[in-house]
């Protein structure tokens, strides 16, 4: 069987073709961060707040720095709830209000400690583990604003906290699939 010819022009058309295609593997920077941001349920809030970090902003970022500006905001975030409730908690007015802010409380520890987890397997490349931890901390974050959702003007700034909270997750955990080798070492 003959091996088909190809004409000077057709390999300069595969070869651009091959190299303008874009490649989930060989995105950096702004397109990685809108690609990344174009897969969570909420672009704007993802795109404002990778943007704002100079690492995962910068024109030459990883998908390991968009993961890695996620779980540091998400930590930030858990550790501000943390010391939220207990303030919540002394100004709860109703039994009902102290068992909820108690559920959210245990649900805020049990996140924290699986962010820490999480960054210490992000930073020993075990990302399977990693993710495994996020989604735990996802749903114990979830837990307490099903609680706490909609039930009262004083429960808004810990609802709201623990909405970030879940966004910052899922842009972890969305940026974990555009990983490439550069994002390992």
């Amino acid at each position: 069987m003959a091996m088909p010819r190809y004409r000077p022009l057709h390999l300069c058309l595969l070869i651009l073709v091959i190299y303008t295609t874009p490649s989930i593997g060989l995105l950096n920077g702004t397109e990685l961060l809108k690609a990344a941001c174009n897969q969570t349920s909420d672009y704007a809030f993802c795109y404002a707040t990778l943007t704002a970090d100079p690492n995962a902003g910068g024109p030459q970022a990883l998908a390991g720095d968009l993961a890695n500006a996620a779980l540091r905001l998400a930590q930030t975030k858990a550790t501000h709830a943390q010391s939220l409730i207990p303030v919540l908690l002394q100004n709860a007015t109703t039994s009902l209000d102290h068992n909820r802010l108690q559920m959210c409380q245990s649900s805020n520890n049990k996140a924290i400690s699986q962010l820490s987890s999480a960054n210490n397997d992000f930073n020993s490349d075990s990302l399977d583990t990693m993710v495994e931890e996020i989604n735990t901390a996802a749903r114990a974050t979830n837990d307490c604003l099903n609680e706490i959702q909609d039930k009262g003007t004083h429960f808004s700034l810990l609802a709201t906290i623990n909405a970030d909270l879940i966004k910052l997750y899922e842009i972890c955990i969305v940026s974990t699939r555009y990983f490439t080798v550069e994002d390992l070492y």
